[in-house]
């Protein structure tokens, strides 16, 4: 058994075999995960593989947001968001229920500066004017959404311009506005109006609170399906740009499914 006889997080060492009987998984699903990259690869010990109480804590990461209804590929992508940044600032302030709907972000003018380096006044102007950033008196700003934000410091740091990135971010503002429109008229007309008598008005507030969380979890699903096609499409459509885009997609995708037991079953793409 190659487990440190301590209760320090650091020294917990386990095989595979332990590490799957602690997360209640079959050691298959663990090895899956690693060859997903879902699983950062244990540290060698000669021949054996030794796990450590950061990777019991990112498989259970993993089930509490697969119980949410993330994909593996969504997962994926915001455990390497959350490596780069800390989940907490992809997810929210934690991982409870309402961990998707993140928690605005209040920082100083230098601390925002720290992590948009190089962003002159017009550009921190434009952010704004694309919905990112909201002053908050006269040496804060509110970031509504820190996910965007990190998106806006990747691109950047990867040498893309801001502009493109903030310009997208604007788009996707306006066209959310208008679905917000159609689904409020769609919740006002067929969920709110037949609980008018005065004994059933309670049970709107929960069944709004817990269906507008259900319904964000379910767009960004569908929302990266769609995506997907779209740049699938758009390959197809483009030879100049089509091979990057391809193999792009290819690079990112996670092209498995699990079932309710954790078992994964690896899909081609049609």
């Amino acid at each position: 058994m190659v487990m440190a006889d301590t209760q320090a997080a650091g020294a917990v060492e386990l095989t595979v075999d332990e590490l799957a009987q602690r997360a209640h998984l079959p050691v298959r699903t663990i090895r899956e995960y690693q060859t997903m990259r879902l699983l950062p690869a244990p540290r060698r010990q000669g021949r054996i593989g030794v796990y450590s109480q950061a990777h019991l804590e990112r498989l259970a990461t993993i089930g509490r947001l697969q119980r949410r209804g993330y994909s593996l590929a969504a997962i994926k992508d915001l455990l390497q968001a959350g490596d780069a940044g800390g989940l907490a600032a992809v997810l929210g302030a934690d991982l409870g229920v309402a961990a998707l709907d993140e928690t605005p972000l209040r920082l100083t003018k230098a601390q925002l500066n720290s992590r948009l380096p190089g962003f002159s006044a017009a550009m921190l102007r434009r952010a704004e004017t694309a919905g990112l950033l909201q002053p908050d008196g006269s040496q804060h700003v509110l970031v509504r959404s820190p996910a965007l934000l990190a998106l806006v410091a990747h691109t950047t740091g990867a040498g893309l311009p801001a502009e493109g990135v903030l310009d997208l971010i604007g788009a996707l503002r306006t066209g959310l506005d208008e679905l917000a429109e159609s689904v409020t008229d769609h919740v006002v007309e067929h969920v709110l109006e037949p609980l008018r008598s005065q004994d059933r008005v309670g049970a709107f507030a929960p069944v709004l609170r817990q269906g507008r969380l259900l319904l964000l979890q379910g767009l960004a699903s569908m929302f990266a399906d769609r995506l997907g096609e779209a740049l699938l499409a758009r390959a197809d459509a483009d030879p100049l740009r089509g091979d990057i885009l391809r193999a792009t997609i290819e690079e990112i995708r996670v092209g498995a499914v699990a079932d309710a037991d954790g078992h994964i079953e690896y899909r081609s793409r049609p």
